[in-house]
């Protein structure tokens, strides 16, 4: 049973509410991890910190799964990657919300939870079998990195411009927004260019140009393009502003600045994964590098 609390955020896993493996023997997929949070608050936004065999920390987004409004509480669930390797994985989750973080920095840079991994190996999927595993390994294997977790609040009333010889263009510009992380602190400056060409099979292609100023008050230019998903039956409710409940998004981002001490994000190529939440007016995505 772990119950941690830090500038104001409540955050507890490993118990009856909020189970989570703690000292325990695992399977090597499948494993999942609950955070209860409170106060509530939609800006909440729940990571997991881990290592295996004590090796580079890596990071994972969890999803907001329950709302308790009587008790002000929210709870997040994290599932782990697969563990083809390795004999014990130890971990910490973190909650963040408008600049405050839970646990404090040097509880968060631990890892104090540490489960087992079964010796048994993970199942191979039945497209990939065991006997031809090996053929199949990428040569170029990838790692990613989490930075921050971005919510980028959007204009009440996008401009619909309909369909034109690019697609169905929607512009839905940002309002305001936050990217918050281990790696970045910074806000979302309105405007830019946040516009949506939407192909007749309901695929839209996503082209962002925005500003991010981190709160040091450095200015990062971001770029990105991105694939929303709106639907086969999207001409039924786009055109008329029936908003659906999620699109999922996925992007590819570089961001570029002047700054020395920003001076890596030049290096990076970064992927952005997540959803807009049209009923919301909120786009919120978790951003990784790709190494």
């Amino acid at each position: 049973m772990v119950r941690l609390t830090h500038n104001g955020l409540k955050i507890w896993y490993a118990t009856p509410d909020a189970p989570a493996p703690d000292g325990t023997l695992e399977q090597r997929q499948g494993v999942s991890v609950t955070v209860g949070v409170r106060p509530a608050n939609p800006s909440n936004a729940v990571s997991v910190r881990y290592r295996v065999d004590g090796q580079v920390g890596q990071s994972i987004s969890a999803l907001l799964v329950a709302n308790d409004f009587q008790q002000q509480t929210q709870y997040f669930r994290a599932t782990f990657p697969t563990f083809w390797s390795g004999d014990s994985v130890e971990y910490m989750p973190i909650v963040s919300c408008n600049g405050r973080r839970a646990p404090d920095p040097e509880t968060a840079s631990a890892f104090p939870t540490r489960f087992r991994l079964s010796q048994e190996s993970a199942a191979v999927p039945a497209s990939r079998p065991a006997e031809r595993t090996a053929e199949r390994r990428p040569e170029f294997a990838a790692r990613l990195e989490h930075l921050a977790h971005v919510r980028v609040e959007l204009a009440r009333e996008p401009e619909l411009f309909g369909e034109t010889p690019a697609g169905f263009i929607i512009n839905w510009p940002p309002v305001s927004g936050t990217v918050d992380g281990p790696a970045l602190h910074a806000s979302v400056v309105p405007g830019g260019v946040h516009q949506t060409a939407v192909r007749p099979d309901g695929i839209g292609i996503l082209t962002v140009t925005v500003t991010i100023e981190t709160h040091d008050r450095i200015l990062i230019a971001e770029h990105a393009s991105a694939t929303v998903d709106f639907g086969e039956d999207w001409r039924s409710w786009l055109p008329v502003r029936k908003w659906r409940p999620t699109l999922p998004v996925r992007s590819a981002i570089r961001m570029v600045s002047s700054e020395p001490r920003y001076g890596w994000l030049n290096r990076l190529q970064c992927l952005g994964i997540g959803e807009a939440r049209l009923y919301e007016y909120l786009y919120a995505y978790d951003l990784y590098a790709v190494h």
